[in-house]
């Protein structure tokens, strides 16, 4: 009998361990979440319950696509380039950029990235991404990785050139704050 006790009471232990330390790798943000993170990471600077996020510093809607930008965001948009004819337009998400901001900003949760992701995606004549050069410098190579792969996968309006679809590059900058 005393054997019986013992094992149920090692079963019944070990049971309680498993279930604590399962609750403990819950992820954030996942729907079966039943606690809390008290600190972000062990890698936090500071140990801060500050969320780390990202800057928009642009007045280009992230919201509209550029065929509903008034003329004040058209101008601002097109003050990115250093010359467009009367009948020129330069390529732009098809979406407007908010799908790609709303990917960037999982994806900087999970890497807990900071710096400043500074890309110009070259857009054939026929709208698709054909390559992304980088100019930022993010402190995680995977968050630049992962944020040029989703401006390769994005579909966009293709640049105009004299009334004419054309190839153009588009400027992505987004600032990650930490």
């Amino acid at each position: 009998m005393k054997t019986y006790k013992i094992g149920l009471l090692l079963s019944v232990s070990a049971c309680a361990l498993t279930t604590a330390h399962a609750q403990s790798m819950v992820t954030p943000g996942s729907s079966n979440n039943t606690t809390q993170q008290i600190l972000h990471e062990s890698t936090s600077d500071t140990g801060s319950l500050l969320k780390k996020g990202l800057t928009w510093d642009s007045k280009i809607p992230l919201s509209k696509t550029f065929a509903e930008f008034s003329p004040k965001e058209k101008a601002e948009f097109l003050a990115l380039y250093e010359s467009m004819g009367p009948d020129d337009e330069p390529p732009f998400p098809i979406e407007g950029i908010k799908p790609i901001f709303n990917a960037v900003k999982k994806a900087q949760y999970k890497y807990k990235a900071r710096g400043e992701l500074n890309f110009a995606v070259s857009v054939g004549p026929d709208g698709k991404a054909t390559k992304v050069e980088d100019y930022g410098s993010s402190n995680r190579p995977e968050m630049t990785e992962f944020a040029s792969s989703v401006l390769l996968m994005t579909k966009f309006k293709p640049a105009v050139c004299g009334g004419k679809p054309c190839a153009m590059q588009f400027p992505f900058r987004l600032r990650l704050t930490g």
